[in-house]
């Protein structure tokens, strides 16, 4: 499929170019992101150990930096291979109506790939080699989600993938660049944000179902029939409770990192709403409300992990 080399002229009514660039970077996903590494810094302040706020800051923009240059090779590939037009729902939609260049693109993604190895370097110099090693895996893992000749995010993988780098690997990394080492606590802390961050994808897939089917791509979804994903979708809101329970019943994580249960009405809402309709339009919301909870839920326990100290010092 032929690109354009020059992107056309902005004609009138359209929005304005920072607009398109900043869809393409899919804002209201960033939470994916941004809440690990918030929740793994909150186990270093949690252990006492939190002291590199430069660290902190490299590590958060890189992190956001490797999500955007993911989210741009999804729309770049997906439109190489037919699977975007302009009646798909749910994406940025730049390249297929003509607004961004496909090369521009791609540049774009591999110049946010290239700041995040900046970053990393950096962060190595001043940790261990062994960041460097898991860093390098998450980029390899967010161009080959929709690059290379099997993309992951064609495949039942996807959520898998998602779920272990975004929570596990991304968590853990931002405990030991503070703390030196990796805990169970931080590894207790991950599982909740690995479990809702597959949600998100999940919830995406669902509701792409007919078109990626279309495609030919064999996701969750088509692999195991829409009811027996909603099941897994169900289970994966379930996961992220039980799982922040479990860390504090284990005294792995204090009693504040609880604070999220307060969102626990959320998750019925979006496995009823799933259940009830096939529209994807209708869908759209359930994956931006996934994404929301992600987020909401995220930033709670990243806040009540670090209160651990303050409830400790109360109660002691």
């Amino acid at each position: 499929m032929a690109e354009q080399a020059i992107v056309p002229p902005v004609r009138s009514g359209e929005p304005p170019a920072w607009r398109v660039w900043w869809r393409l970077a899919r804002p209201f996903s960033l939470t994916a992101s941004t809440v690990p590494v918030l929740v793994g810094t909150s186990v270093a302040v949690y252990q006492g150990a939190f002291r590199a706020p430069d660290l902190l800051l490299a590590m958060l923009v890189a992190s956001v930096l490797i999500q955007i240059a993911t989210n741009m090779f999804n729309e770049y590939y997906d439109y190489r291979r037919g699977l975007d037009t302009p009646q798909t729902v749910g994406i940025a939609g730049a390249i297929v109506s003509g607004r961004v260049a496909p090369i521009a693109v791609f540049a774009a993604a591999t110049s946010c790939f290239f700041v995040a190895l900046m970053l990393g370097i950096y962060i190595v110099l001043n940790t261990s080699t062994s960041v460097l090693f898991w860093g390098m895996a998450s980029a390899l893992a967010g161009y080959l989600y929709t690059g290379g000749p099997l993309p992951i995010a064609y495949t039942p993988f996807g959520e898998p993938t998602v779920g272990f780098f975004m929570g596990p690997v991304i968590v853990g990394l931002a405990a030991f660049i503070q703390t030196g080492t990796l805990t169970a606590a931080a590894m207790w802390a991950s599982l909740p944000i690995g479990c809702l961050v597959a949600a998100i994808l999940l919830a995406n897939n669902i509701r792409d179902i007919v078109a990626d089917a279309r495609a030919g791509r064999r996701t969750i979804p088509i692999a195991l029939g829409r009811r027996a994903s909603i099941a897994v979708f169900a289970l994966l809101f379930g996961g992220a409770y039980v799982g922040a329970i479990a860390a504090v019943l284990l005294r792995e994580l204090p009693v504040t990192a609880l604070l999220p249960l307060v969102t626990i009405p959320i998750p019925p809402r979006l496995v009823q709403l799933f259940r009830s309709t096939d529209d994807p339009q209708a869908l759209n919301s359930g994956v931006r409300g996934s994404a929301a909870l992600h987020g909401q839920f995220g930033l709670v326990f990243a806040l009540g992990i670090s209160l651990g100290p303050l409830l400790a010092r109360l109660t002691g």
